[in-house]
């Protein structure tokens, strides 16, 4: 058939191309784990966590900076999303001013942040394939919240880093452009050392920068150019969903960041496993298909005594 010809020579062309074959190979495990679910897990928790993280910022700043109201002014503008702004200076103003107080009103915030974590824990480790027994124990969750503090902790660095470029005097498109790759270098760093706490595997530095390379360019991305597209996704979906615009929009910014991470871990862990070329036509499968099938059994191991074994078409 005429149908089969065609998907037997461009089977052909991406196994002798690296690039392309590497390429499907990516967006094939894109679709074997799901990769469009775990985007939505992740933008659903991570708009549920972004008040209690944007809070705990903010209440942070004011503390350290309470003798300073500019500069935490500008530093909060800096971090905190313009339409959030009222909203979140305004509960920041309502926790309570003692230490004893404020101290356990941040390790309630910190709690309720966690989804967002959690989320990027469970989607990671299932795209690396790690088997469900070694998830276990409650070291975790330990790692979840010193993962959550680092983000905390980078976001007002990224912040910090943007009012302190635009402060100085002169040559503004430089001061701006150093900025950008002062965040983009911290925000780097903070995806290598979130991806090493949240994986259950030993992963070295040489498995982790292909995805958080391409990771930190979309995170430096949606934080520089954000504030200039959200106003216009708002304004569309105003005419559709009224009061609801700012959400829409924010949640459609948060879902392609979402998809941007999910894929750059993906392209990790085909390069990590080498999971390429994979097979177009499934009556001639690869040794990478074989490999690919071999750690989504792997993965279902349960307990520490687990141990599946699958048995695979031979390759040609």
């Amino acid at each position: 058939m005429a149908l089969d010809r065609l998907t037997g020579r461009v089977d052909r062309l991406q196994r002798r191309h690296g690039f392309l074959g590497f390429a499907y190979a990516v967006g094939r495990k894109f679709v074997d784990d799901g990769g469009g679910r775990e985007a939505a897990l992740i933008t659903y928790y991570g708009f549920l966590s972004m008040f209690p993280v944007l809070l705990i910022g903010v209440a942070v700043v004011s503390r350290v900076l309470v003798h300073h109201p500019d500069v935490r002014h500008r530093l909060v503008a800096a971090i905190v999303p313009p339409a959030l702004q009222p909203t979140v200076e305004n509960a920041a103003a309502a926790l309570p001013t003692s230490s004893v107080g404020l101290a356990v009103g941040l390790v309630g915030l910190l709690f309720s942040a966690t989804g967002v974590v959690f989320s990027a824990y469970c989607t990671l480790n299932h795209v690396a394939a790690v088997p469900y027994r070694a998830r276990t124990g409650m070291v975790r969750y330990l790692r979840m919240l010193l993962v959550l503090v680092l983000i905390i902790a980078g976001a007002v660095a990224v912040g910090g880093l943007t009012v302190a470029a635009t402060a100085v005097p002169g040559l503004p498109a430089v001061s701006r452009a150093m900025a950008v790759l002062g965040s983009g270098v911290l925000v780097l760093a903070v995806l290598l050392l979130a991806a090493r706490l949240l994986l259950a595997c030993p992963a070295p530095l040489r498995a982790l920068w292909p995805a958080a390379v391409p990771g930190a360019i979309a995170v430096t991305v949606v934080l520089n150019v954000g504030a200039a597209v959200l106003p216009g996704l708002v304004r569309r979906a105003g005419a559709v969903y009224g009061g609801f615009a700012t959400v829409a929009g924010m949640f459609t910014m948060l879902y392609a960041l979402s998809l941007a991470l999910v894929c750059s871990a993906e392209i990790a862990a085909v390069r990590r496993a080498r999971l390429w070329p994979r097979a177009i036509d499934p009556q001639r499968p690869t040794a990478a298909d074989a490999r690919a099938l071999a750690l989504l059994v792997r993965e279902q191991e349960r307990t520490p005594v687990d141990r599946v074994s699958s048995w695979l078409l031979p390759y040609r």
